[in-house]
């Protein structure tokens, strides 16, 4: 038996021990690890999201084991934005046996499972597997517990479609900060929105709001820096705790906010489903377009095509709330296949080819850039090199928020940017910019081209532009195409 095979496995342990398993049973894991040596430390990895403990699948009382065995456990939970699927069991951090079996009593005893032993070196994939479970869960500690526990309890009296889920938050004073946070939207608010611009009464609380939270909840008198110190940190931990509320550098200064893309990328993929995998041929492309090539603003098209399918009042706050529209395309392996232009065309230098007399801060304006990727949407297409208009296959359509990495991301490089026109001399041939491999996410090089390379890079005739790099542009979309919202 399973059961048999593991207390054997993990009794070799010297050092740690380290059980990923979604679905667990205390009774088991109590079980399986009778025979390890008190002086092994355990760390346990467990689904606390709130289907799973409706049905009963992962337990609460968990907890209650790992606390009188002193181990440490943590949890997987709604506001994460990956399901942890793996079962691993891992021995003093070299070997570790997988396979499809949960630490439940079906799951190592009853089902038809297989488990099997590995070398961690000799599989780089499963070390990967191993620390995106540890960084996609979160500690659980007394205060953590109490929240869980309490909604555990509550949750049962929900029928199954009806089950709300849980914000996670760590300490006192993020628990005074979210309840004055406005509720999460519903698509039913969102849908009535006239503007991402005005939508920040809905959405959260400008940083100004969350230091008087902050001022008013602290032990004693606290001087400007350090309450905004303190304020910064509680609004990190939030986000880092809950992956459904973004910092967002919007409204004139630093908001805490519930992300809303997803929300409506739930309600549009839920339109669109009949139409994903299809080729834009069968969606309504007219015939004329089928052989046409998949270059320029033909490719809009597979984005007419996919409102078109939307209802009315969805396609209209689509429109409305969308700060960008585009389309990506990428190849079979759904990596972005072509860097995307994105804000205003730059320009360098007069027609005679001298430096403007501008700053470089004022050469490389930000102001439109960060706007258009407030809150873009795109129709993500599978159009790899050399395929036509109507072959191209539609694999979805959504919207993105550039979150608080990305947008500290691009801050890096735009301050790249800035930094090396400072020491260029002006008129220059050669693109001095960082390389778009090299980028974090975003690069700038040469946008017009065609029979002008005589002149100057930014020159009016043969200006350069933005791009968000293929690493980014592969991320946006499988955040769009990530069914796990």
């Amino acid at each position: 038996m399973r059961l048999e095979l593991l207390k054997d496995w993990f009794s070799q342990a010297q050092s740690e021990i380290l059980v990923i398993s979604p679905y667990m049973t205390p009774s088991t894991l109590s079980e399986c690890l009778s025979e390890v040596s008190p002086e092994v430390d355990v760390t346990v990895i467990c689904s606390w999201r709130s289907k799973d403990l409706f049905f009963r699948s992962s337990k609460i009382e968990t907890y209650d084991l790992c606390q009188e065995r002193g181990w440490s456990l943590r949890v997987d939970h709604d506001g994460m934005p990956r399901t942890i699927h793996l079962k691993a069991y891992v021995v003093d951090g070299q070997s570790a046996m997988i396979g499809s079996a949960n630490m439940t009593g079906r799951g190592m005893g009853e089902n038809v499972e297989s488990l099997l032993p590995v070398s961690i070196d000799s599989h780089p994939s499963l070390a990967e597997s191993i620390e995106d479970s540890l960084a996609g869960s979160i500690e659980v500690g007394h205060e953590v517990y109490r929240q869980f526990s309490e909604h555990a309890s509550r949750i049962l009296e929900y029928e199954e479609t009806e089950i709300p889920t849980l914000t996670v938050i760590h300490g006192a004073m993020a628990t005074e900060v979210l309840r004055e946070m406005p509720p999460e939207p519903s698509i039913s608010e969102l849908l009535q929105l006239p503007s991402i611009r005005e939508a920040l009464p809905l959405r959260g609380l400008r940083f100004g709001e969350v230091r008087g939270i902050v001022g008013r909840n602290s032990a004693r008198e606290l001087d400007r820096k350090t309450i905004n110190d303190r304020t910064n940190e509680i609004m990190l931990r939030i986000i880092e705790s809950d992956s459904r509320f973004d910092i967002q550098k919007r409204y004139g200064t630093d908001c805490l906010v519930w992300k809303i893309h997803r929300i409506l990328n739930k309600e549009i993929r839920r339109h669109l489903k009949p139409h994903i995998g299809k080729a834009i041929r069968d969606l309504g492309l007219d015939e004329s377009l089928w052989d046409s090539e998949t270059l320029g603003s033909k490719m809009q098209k597979g984005r007419e095509l996919c409102l078109s399918k939307l209802p009315d009042e969805l396609r209209s706050a689509v429109v409305r709330l969308s700060t960008y529209d585009g389309t990506l395309r990428l190849k079979d392996d759904r990596k972005a296949l072509y860097p995307r232009p994105f804000g205003p065309r730059i320009v360098l230098t007069d027609s005679e080819g001298q430096a403007l007399d501008m700053t470089p801060e004022q050469m490389l304006p930000e102001d439109k850039l960060r706007n258009s990727l407030w809150l873009p949407s795109f129709c993500i297409l599978k159009a790899p090199k050399g395929i036509s208009l109507g072959d191209a296959v539609l694999l979805g359509f959504g919207l993105w928020e550039s979150n608080h990495q990305f947008v500290r991301d691009m801050e890096s490089d735009l301050e790249d940017d800035i930094r090396i026109l400072h020491e260029q001399e002006i008129p220059f041939s050669k693109n001095p910019f960082t390389y778009g491999s090299s980028s974090k996410v975003i690069h700038t090089k040469i946008a017009d081209t065609g029979g002008k390379g005589h002149l100057p890079l930014g020159h009016p005739d043969r200006k350069m532009s933005r791009y968000l790099n293929l690493g980014a542009l592969t991320s946006i979309a499988e955040d769009i195409l990530s069914h796990d919202h």
